[in-house]
């Protein structure tokens, strides 16, 4: 049975790959700063783990195949180095423990645009803008995937929303999207199948609400 093990699993995103994982089969390991062992139960296991120790992440991988990663800061005006300093740590610790393959969940606002429109480009530039600090602290987030060797996918997800999922969407290497709310769920189901999408190995996937 294959092991995931799931990053920012108490976000609207992360609590939605964790269900559809363990609805799929899979073992699921989640990492939470402050876990119940309640939880824990079946096929789904909490540990105590956080992005900024890279100790509790290599303990946190160790016989993980799999590790999907939802996590951000809560406020996205204020993010100090969470998403350089956490990504560079969970690259790391993947690398330490033999871990297979990295989903690693990102933003539209991180493309430079050149396959969509006039307004889209420019709709990336505003928000680029409006939240440099979060750009410029993803951008070394992203950076620090790509330089390293491991079989990473990177997920640029559109805006999100609580909405009744279709488990449908559209997602592509430089694949042409529309600025529409995405459901979580669906967001979920992309990372989840992101896990088996050999084509999407060392790539950057556009992601869009079909």
């Amino acid at each position: 049975m294959k092991h995931i093990a799931v990053v920012g699993s108490t976000g609207s995103t992360g609590k939605e790959v964790v269900r559809l994982a363990l609805e799929s089969g899979y073992r699921v390991t989640v990492i939470e700063r402050s876990p119940k062992s309640a939880q824990s139960q079946g096929n789904l296991k909490v540990i105590k783990g956080d992005v900024t120790d890279l100790e509790s992440l290599i303990t946190a991988f160790k016989n993980i195949d799999y590790v999907i990663s939802c996590f951000g800061p809560s406020n996205h005006k204020k993010v100090g180095n969470l998403m350089s300093a956490g990504t560079t740590n969970m690259v790391t610790a993947c690398e330490k423990t033999g871990v297979k393959r990295l989903v690693f969940m990102s933003g539209f606002v991180q493309s430079d645009g050149e396959e969509f429109s006039f307004f889209t480009r420019l709709a990336i530039k505003l928000l680029r803008l409006y939240y440099s600090d979060s750009y410029k602290d993803k951008v070394i987030a992203e950076a620090a995937i790509r330089k390293s060797t491991l079989d990473w996918v990177i997920v640029r997800a559109p805006g999100l929303a609580h909405a009744t999922p279709t488990r449908q969407y559209i997602a592509g290497i430089k694949t042409k999207m529309s600025f529409k709310l995405l459901p979580y769920a669906d967001c979920a189901q992309c990372l989840l199948d992101a896990i088996e999408q050999n084509s999407w190995t060392r790539q950057i996937i556009n992601l869009g609400k079909s």
